[in-house]
């Protein structure tokens, strides 16, 4: 099925094949985030008592705070794409995918929102890494004394 779509928001045309790759690419970042969340959550309670030892409690709290707001936001995600990919299949068992403006148009929201909702996910990893990675260096200290 070659029929080919001609994507407004950016200018070219994808072939439906290609907004099907699309959901099955999104499904598959915000499910690895959401298992990084998992080991995140981890992490941070393997040296929570050393980072709150070390005055970093409100910062601490703000990124447990934050971890929690990506894993409700995981869910909500994972629906929207299971919804498009379900309206996907409709449009295509019709034959209007080329005609629905409206589907396109959702397709480009809901791109820009996984997008986003990655790059946030990268900026958290680099905070958690960076304060997990400077307690790991001051404990290695410690023990260097």
């Amino acid at each position: 099925m070659e029929t080919k779509i001609k994507k407004d928001w950016l200018g070219r045309v994808k072939s439906i094949e290609e907004l099907h790759d699309d959901s099955k690419l999104w499904i598959s970042e915000v499910s690895f985030i959401n298992d990084e969340l998992h080991f995140f959550n981890d992490l941070l309670s393997t040296y929570y008592i050393d980072i709150i030892d070390s005055g970093l409690s409100d910062e601490i709290n703000k990124i447990i705070k934050k971890i929690t707001q990506e894993k409700e936001s995981y869910n909500a995600f994972m629906k929207l794409i299971q919804y498009q990919e379900n309206l996907l299949s409709k449009l295509i068992y019709t034959g209007s995918v080329t005609s629905n403006p409206n589907y396109l148009k959702m397709h480009q929201d809901l791109e820009f929102k996984v997008n986003a909702y990655i790059k946030n996910s990268k900026l958290l990893k680099k905070q958690i890494f960076s304060i997990v990675e400077d307690q790991m260096r001051k404990k290695e200290q410690k023990k260097l004394l």
